[in-house]
């Protein structure tokens, strides 16, 4: 039996700006921390790209730096957040480590590689399918229509995961 859960995102920013961490504020980076250490224990697991589009609202921002991803970067290794690789990115888990996914989340609207192969796993095992068929059900289920070339290569990746 295959449960799901709607997907809940963590809201409740801190007040940060890119000033201010380019800037070193001490408050900032504090909030920067905070909000970091909030989302990723809300939603994890949560790929690393999911973050950023998380910090791009927080920040009030359509893009992050490079220069501030690198302050990210390094906050999340102050935090000593688990990272597990996702074949296209990392995915973030709490410093209590990684842990068993029991429920398929959806209404998250993300693309089909920001949602970790943990979390797929349970839909390839209640499908019972193989390749390209369970590929397009998978798509299916999230309610997209067209398998892209870089959508392949991840479900093969989770299927391979899955054995």
């Amino acid at each position: 039996m295959l449960i799901t859960a709607n997907y809940i995102k963590f809201n409740n920013y801190k007040p940060i700006s890119l000033d201010g961490i380019y800037q070193g504020e001490k408050t900032v980076l504090d909030n920067l921390v905070y909000n970091i250490k909030m989302i990723v224990e809300s939603e994890a697991p949560i790929t690393l790209n999911m973050l950023k589009c998380r910090l791009r609202e927080a920040f009030g921002v359509k893009k992050i730096s490079q220069k501030a991803l690198d302050i990210i970067t390094d906050k999340i290794d102050e935090l000593r957040l688990i990272a597990t690789e996702n074949l296209y990115d990392i995915v973030l888990w709490p410093q209590t480590g990684v842990f068993k996914i029991n429920e398929l989340r959806v209404n998250s609207n993300f693309q089909i590689y920001d949602i970790p192969y943990q979390e797929l796993s349970l839909l390839v095992h209640h499908l019972g399918l193989s390749g390209e068929e369970l590929y397009r059900a998978i798509l299916g289920y999230y309610g997209y229509e067209v398998l892209t070339e870089k959508a392949k290569k991840y479900l093969e990746f989770v299927e391979r995961q899955c054995r």
